[in-house]
């Protein structure tokens, strides 16, 4: 499965970003567990691409899925 949409979060402290992907994992799983996405689809999603930007001082995570799932993500965890 390749990635449509990427929703991009800034964090500036750690503990905010365990917090994020563990969200992220959590929504996962249960999307696995109702059989919504495949096994496959499941560890792909998990990749989550991390930078870091200096100028800001912020960790930027980018959260890579297709839209339906990204849009299901923001309305269950913002």
């Amino acid at each position: 499965m390749s990635p449509d949409k990427i929703i991009t979060i800034s964090v500036k402290e750690l503990p905010h970003m365990k917090i994020i992907l563990s969200a992220w994992y959590n929504f996962l799983k249960e999307s696995f567990d109702e059989k919504k996405i495949s096994g496959d689809e499941f560890t792909d999603l998990l990749k989550t691409p991390v930078m870091y930007d200096l100028d800001k001082d912020q960790i930027e995570l980018m959260i890579c899925g297709s839209e339906e799932i990204l849009e299901e993500f923001r309305s269950k965890v913002f």
